[in-house]
């Protein structure tokens, strides 16, 4: 129980200088000094740096698919998903696209296996919202889904496009004006005016539960 507590701490700890200073500087030393730890007691846990950020990419994949799995079972209405679902992926990127990019310039082998991993389970998802929806006549039956995703996954591959936080800032504003635009495009005539019914709230609904999600 002691070892598995020491490696939780570890992973937390080095996920946080990591995002902080970047997967390049920070070092096992580092981590040690941090964590008043001998550099024994780390490479007992973790032989080595790139087993550690294997752990950490994986915590971070994990946190990212919990929200989800909250999302999915809070929002019933399968077009809503769909929008949360992006919105959230957009954010998502944003919040570690400096530690992401890191490791991809530094630890290749490691990006693309994150990458895989989680652009396989956000196509799955969104897919069975997307899915959902067409199967309910909210979205248009002859709406290619397959396109639909490849075109989803280039906006959000776009944020590598912005070089300064502010373009990064308003890259994120952008792209999440887009998704609920990009959704309600593939809606059907009477789906769009059920909901343009109801847009003041649907907005303030896509607005609110990803602001709630944040704050977590």
């Amino acid at each position: 129980m002691e070892l598995e507590e020491t490696r939780e701490k570890i992973i937390k700890t080095s996920t946080e200088l990591f995002l902080r200073d970047g997967c390049k500087r920070v070092t096992m030393d580092n981590i040690a000094t941090q964590m008043h730890i001998s550099k024994r007691t780390l490479y007992e846990i973790f032989a080595t740096k790139e087993e550690l950020l294997n752990a950490c990419i994986y915590a971070i994949h994990q946190e990212i698919e919990k929200g989800k799995e909250k999302l999915c079972s809070q929002v019933d209405e399968p077009i809503l998903l769909a929008i949360f679902l992006l919105r959230g992926t957009v954010e998502t990127n944003h919040k570690y696209d400096t530690f992401i990019e890191d490791i991809q310039r530094y630890y290749p082998e490691i990006y693309n296996q994150f990458t895989t991993m989680h652009s396989s389970l956000f196509r799955q998802e969104l897919a069975a919202a997307l899915r959902e929806a067409q199967k309910k006549g909210i979205i248009r039956p002859n709406a290619d889904l397959e396109q639909i995703f490849n075109a989803i996954q280039s906006l959000i591959k776009s944020c590598h496009t912005a070089e300064t936080q502010e373009q990064k800032k308003e890259w994120v504003k952008n792209v999440s004006e887009t998704s609920y635009t990009f959704i309600r495009g593939l809606m059907t005539a009477e789906a769009i005016e059920r909901y343009d019914a109801q847009e003041e709230t649907f907005r303030h609904l896509f607005a609110g539960t990803i602001e709630n999600e944040n704050k977590k």
